[in-house]
């Protein structure tokens, strides 16, 4: 267990940024964390990672000084307690829509009194030869951070609730999820989306529980997501490489 700036930063309001990566591949993490970025968004809901990927992947976040956090592929606290054991600093739950499914997912990540997460001397704790288990768990609630994806009305409408929750350390929208939601699939830019963007700044300044995040897409800055009172804000790994591979061969085909 260390020191978590990525948290620190969430609770300073300062702007973060994060990568998602969904593939198998440590020295991308380890380039993520070179390039600067302040965590790892290890995304084990979509795609092929197993939580022996997952591991990888905390290692090579640990080895480059970037903060490995988790999205889990559901809301159960076996699945999260294996996930955190392997050493993620912080879980990402999917699909959360009420109070009472944050409040579940901060139990499953802290240790009591703050919540019920097993205790074992596994990876998380130094298998059990750092400091003595009863300090790890302390510093481990204190260190440990839940984000939540908001992803459709009903999470929207319960925005300030959830946000409310004790433990929660923020939410972020999960625009394309959204954009399914509301029978306007891969279309981020609809007016019903934009909306529910809107809505979704608008509840969460008013709350001010917990920092807002969004995934960046194409063609927005960080900025204008800053500006609107967002502080985590997020890329994707495939999507940095999509964009960059395309501009390279654009400018060899020109020549």
């Amino acid at each position: 267990m260390y020191k978590n700036p990525f948290k620190a930063k969430l609770l300073a309001r300062e702007p973060v940024a994060g990568c998602i990566i969904q593939g198998a591949i440590p020295p991308l993490a380890e380039i993520a964390g070179l390039a600067g970025f302040d965590f790892l968004f290890i995304d084990a809901e979509h795609g092929p990672l197993s939580e022996k990927d997952c591991e990888d992947l905390v290692r090579a976040a640990e080895v480059r000084k970037t903060v490995p956090v988790i999205r889990v592929p559901a809301n159960n606290p076996e699945v999260i307690l294996r996930y955190m054991d392997i050493g993620a600093m912080g879980i990402i739950i999917p699909g959360v829509t009420s109070k009472e499914e944050a409040e579940k997912a901060v139990r499953a990540v802290k240790y009591f009194p703050r919540g019920n997460r097993g205790l074992s001397g596994t990876r998380a704790s130094d298998y059990g030869l750092g400091k003595p288990l009863s300090e790890y768990v302390v510093e481990a609630n204190d260190e440990t951070v839940v984000l939540t994806i908001i992803e459709n009305p009903e999470a929207l409408e319960n925005l300030e609730e959830i946000m409310a929750v004790d433990g929660l350390d923020g939410v972020i929208l999960g625009t394309t999820d959204f954009s399914q939601a509301l029978g306007v699939p891969g279309k981020g830019n609809h007016e019903k989306v934009v909306a529910a963007y809107k809505k979704f700044i608008e509840k969460g300044n008013k709350s001010g529980q917990a920092a807002l995040g969004v995934v960046v897409r194409p063609g927005e800055t960080p900025k204008q997501h800053f500006d609107q009172g967002v502080t985590i804000l997020v890329t994707t790994a495939y999507g940095l490489f999509a964009g960059e591979a395309k501009r390279y061969v654009a400018s060899v085909r020109s020549i």
